[in-house]
């Protein structure tokens, strides 16, 4: 009977003494997949860095057969800190552009960039859109023009990140951003954004297309008017 309660004892011990180590385990794993990414690698803001596009724009015009199809190059370059007031910075970007890699750079704007300590704030040709929120959750819903006086945008985050390739370049972690995406059978209205960490913005398409609404061709998906243009990495690096 003496043996027989040892033995006992000795195999609740031993089980015991493996869900503990399971336990452990478990709770280490829990510990290293809840570490939380800083949600600004999207967005690196460090005077200096700066990243190359190449864009395809099209732009189809109503009783034009074939878009008209304009290529350039575009280098986006944190260049400075504007403002440090009330803990919200301003960084404004430097922008130049040329046709190709075999141009010099020509400096053809600025625009500001506000972090505050729950979103991006953008603000192009004098125009605020609301870039990204913080923290990073499929769930929220944003209105990008609520601090301007266009139209609702409604905004959100796809779910999880993925691993992309752009041109030559691999990219993990990416976070993507439905700006806007309205469809019907008369028009097309969708801009999709990609970030990447400690990258910035790696790849950005718009489409803004009014399909023909004639009895002989609505429906068909033929663009009347509009535009599609898209902007893809294809260096970054800080300067």
């Amino acid at each position: 009977m003496k043996n027989s309660l040892l033995t006992i004892c000795g195999a609740f011990a031993k089980h015991i003494t493996i869900l503990a180590i399971a336990s452990i385990a478990f709770s280490g794993c829990d510990d290293k997949d809840a570490d939380p990414i800083d949600p600004y690698r999207y967005y690196p803001l460090e005077i200096g860095h700066y990243v190359v596009y190449d864009v395809n724009q099209e732009v189809y015009s109503a009783g034009q057969s074939a878009p008209v199809i304009t290529k350039w190059q575009e280098r986006d370059e944190v260049d400075r800190i504007a403002s440090d007031s009330a803990g919200i910075v301003t960084y404004i970007i430097a922008r130049s552009t040329r046709n190709s890699s075999a141009d010099y750079w020509q400096k053809v704007k600025e625009y500001a960039i506000h972090k505050y300590p729950d979103k991006l704030l953008t603000n192009l040709d004098n125009q605020p859109f609301l870039s990204l929120t913080f923290p990073i959750d499929s769930r929220t819903i944003w209105n990008g023009n609520s601090y301007n006086n266009l139209d609702k945008q409604e905004c959100y985050y796809e779910p999880g990140v993925k691993s992309i390739k752009v041109g030559e370049q691999s990219f993990d972690n990416v976070l993507t951003v439905v700006e806007r995406k309205d469809t019907s059978i008369i028009n097309k209205y969708v801009t999709i954004k990609q970030y990447g960490l400690g990258v910035g913005l790696i790849s950005d398409d718009e489409t803004a297309f009014e399909f023909c609404q004639n009895d002989d061709c609505i429906g068909s998906g033929k663009v009347e008017s509009g535009s599609h243009k898209t902007r893809k990495i294809i260096e970054f690096g800080n300067r």
